[in-house]
Formats: structure tokens, C-alpha cells, sequence
């Protein structure tokens, strides 16, 4: 290893303060915290535009503007209001210093939760669609074996109706001969075979009848039969839905806790690296001597001053600081004319001072001089 390397690694390690350290995780889970917004919202609309379409039936724009424009405030408020929570919450260690904010919080968090996951389980859920194409695959069927049906009982009834015809012309016929009394010979055996093709035709009529009640009986069973299938298929596919549906309701929840982390974690990044820097700065000597040269050169160096005023005397300038709140020593204003004048701030010619650059660039240079960014 080298040293360059180890220097890395040493800063890395041991100088490494929150704020640098948990940056990038703070920029993603702010990041993931919005695109969770977004994803409840649209998880949500499925719920509230079934809602508001009951009322507007035939205004699907006015039904999808209005759900956005609700679903937005509630998620800009819920953000709005736990991020107020959070910081005061952070700053006043306690529950019930905050109680008003963390309920309403609660309330509007719970909106928005049960939002998202009726919203989810409408997307989600395909049981209706499921009914509907097993009901409309059922009836084609039933309409298509219906179909074959009719068009083999129409010629079914067609053999049926012509083997009545001759029925009744074999009626016909016996009853004319019986009616010659006495019969003969010939006669007696033309009613004896009428009666035997009377008698076979009932029997074809019969075998026609039958055939078409199992004929029937068949089709309905094979209509049954698809019925089973489907159903069978239908609730194979509800119960994978449901699976996909309690994935769907995880997955909302795991979108409401994102953007409840990232808004509190957001806020607790700001306020703890703001505790470091401040406890640091307290701490640094060479900070605290910016701090106080800086509000010596504000009493020197007004709004209205200009280049190459005359600077008061060291007495005056103590003078100055006190009427200012400031109470500093002499040795405090002699330390600072000689850091000022090495910066090139003021110029001295003799025990005379003049100003010597603009305001805001000397105290741009007093701040690089200090380091402090």
C-alpha cells in the first residue's frame, strides 16, 4: 500500500464526519421517498376513481383530473406534515411535546395507507375479469353445441314428421278398409300388414325421439363438462391472483414506509449533521477567531464605507465593538489589524489605516483565510 493510499484510507476512516458519510443513502432514500408518492398515487387512483366514476358516469377526464388532484394534496400534505413532525420530534426528544402533529400525522398517513392498498388490491384483483371470461367462453360453447342441436333436431323432427304422414295415411287407408264389411281374404291381409307397417313406423318414431333425448342429454353433459373445466381453470387463476393480490398489498406497504423513511431519515440527516458542524465549530479555536474578526471587520467596514477610507484608531475601533455588543481587547484589534493588513484588507501608512478592498471581498478573503467554507 502506499502512502497516498493510506492517507485516503485514514481520512475515510477516522475523518469521515455524518454529513459526508451518509449523504448518498440520504440523496436515495429522498429519491425512493418521492418516486413512493407517485407510486401511491397511482395504486391509490384505482380505489377513488371506482369511487368518483359512480358519481360522473359519463366524465372519465373529469373523473381522472379529480383523482389525481385529491390523491396529490393528500400525499404533499402527508409528507408536508410528518416532515414538521420529524424535525420537532427531533428537536424536543418526546412524544408528547408533539402530540397534535404525530396524531394528525397518523390520520393522514392512515388515509393514504388504506388508499394505496384497496387501490392495490383493485389492480391487482382479476377475479371479475376471471367469472366474466369463464361466463362468456361457457356460453359460445353452449351457443355452438346449441347450434349443431337445432340443425340435427331439424332434421330429426323433418324424419318425424314424414314418418307421421304415412302413419296417418296408413290409419287412413285401414280404417276405409274395415269400414267394407264383410272383408276378404285379400282384405283381412292387407289390415294384418298395415298394422305390422303402422306398427314399425310408431317404433322408428319412437327411436327418432329417443335419439334426440340422448342426443340431448349428451350435448348438456358436454356443456356441464366445459363448465367444470373452467371452473376448475377459473379458481386455479383466483388463487394466484390472490397471491399476486397479498403482493400487491405488501408492496403498498413497503411504499408507504419508504416514504415515511426517507422524509424522517431526511430530516434527522440535516439535523444531526447541523449538530456536528455546530459542536465542531464550538470546539475549533481558529473558527471561533474567524467569528469574532468577522464582527470586528463589520464595525470597521459599514455598508456605505468605500475604498481607501480612513480606518478609526485601535481605541475608537474597541470603542465601535463595545457600542455594538461586542467586547473585545486591545490585543484582539491589534491581532486583527495585522491578520487584515497581511490580507491585503487594509493598507497602513504610518499609524494611519484605509480601506483597501471591497466588502464583500474582504470578507470573502477573511473566509478563505480561515478555511471556513
Amino acid at each position: 500500500m502506499k502512502i497516498d493510499e493510506y492517507k485516503k484510507l485514514e481520512k475515510r476512516i477516522n475523518n469521515q464526519n455524518f454529513n459526508e458519510g451518509y449523504k448518498t443513502i440520504n440523496l436515495v432514500l429522498v429519491t425512493l421517498s418521492w418516486f413512493g408518492h407517485f407510486a401511491s398515487i397511482f395504486l391509490a387512483y384505482f380505489m377513488l376513481s371506482k369511487i368518483l366514476s359512480g358519481a360522473m358516469t359519463d366524465n372519465q377526464v373529469a373523473v381522472f383530473i379529480s383523482s389525481i388532484v385529491i390523491l396529490s394534496g393528500i400525499e404533499l400534505l402527508k409528507r408536508d406534515i410528518f416532515d414538521k413532525f420529524s424535525i420537532q420530534f427531533l428537536k424536543l426528544k418526546s412524544i408528547q411535546k408533539v402530540l397534535p402533529l404525530f396524531l394528525l400525522s397518523i390520520l393522514i398517513i392512515g388515509i393514504s395507507f388504506y388508499s394505496s392498498i384497496s387501490g392495490a388490491k383493485e389492480f391487482a384483483s382479476k377475479e371479475k375479469e376471471f367469472e366474466t371470461n369463464k361466463e362468456l367462453i361457457v356460453t359460445q360453447y353452449t351457443d355452438s353445441i346449441n347450434k349443431i342441436t337445432d340443425s340435427v333436431f331439424v332434421a330429426k323432427d323433418f324424419e318425424i314428421k314424414n314418418l307421421k304422414d304415412k302413419l296417418d295415411i296408413k290409419d287412413k287407408e285401414q280404417t276405409d278398409i274395415e269400414a267394407m264389411q264383410p272383408l276378404t281374404r285379400q282384405q283381412r291381409q292387407r289390415v294384418a300388414d298395415l298394422k305390422t307397417e303402422r306398427s314399425t313406423l310408431r317404433t322408428d318414431i319412437e327411436k327418432i325421439e329417443s335419439y334426440k333425448t340422448s342426443y340431448k342429454e349428451e350435448n348438456d353433459k358436454k356443456i356441464k363438462q366445459k363448465e367444470n373445466e373452467l371452473s376448475s381453470k377459473t379458481d386455479e387463476k383466483k388463487k394466484d391472483n390472490s397471491k399476486n393480490t397479498v403482493m400487491f398489498v405488501i408492496v403498498s406497504t413497503l411504499i408507504e414506509l419508504t416514504i415515511l423513511a426517507g422524509v424522517y431519515f431526511n430530516e434527522y440527516y440535516k439535523f444531526r449533521s447541523y449538530r456536528e458542524f455546530r459542536d465542531k465549530l464550538e470546539k475549533d479555536p481558529n473558527f471561533q477567531k474567524y467569528l469574532l474578526y468577522e464582527q470586528i471587520l463589520q464595525v470597521i467596514y459599514p455598508e456605505d464605507a468605500k475604498m481607501n477610507q480612513k480606518i478609526p484608531s485601535n481605541k475608537a475601533i474597541t470603542d465601535m465593538c463595545k457600542v455594538n455588543d461586542l467586547i473585545v481587547l486591545n490585543k484582539d484589534i491589534v491581532d486583527f489589524l495585522k491578520v487584515v493588513s497581511n490580507l491585503g484588507i487594509i493598507k497602513m501608512s504610518g499609524s494611519l489605516k484605509y480601506i483597501n478592498k471591497q466588502r464583500d471581498l474582504s470578507f470573502e478573503i477573511l473566509r478563505r483565510h480561515f478555511g471556513v467554507e
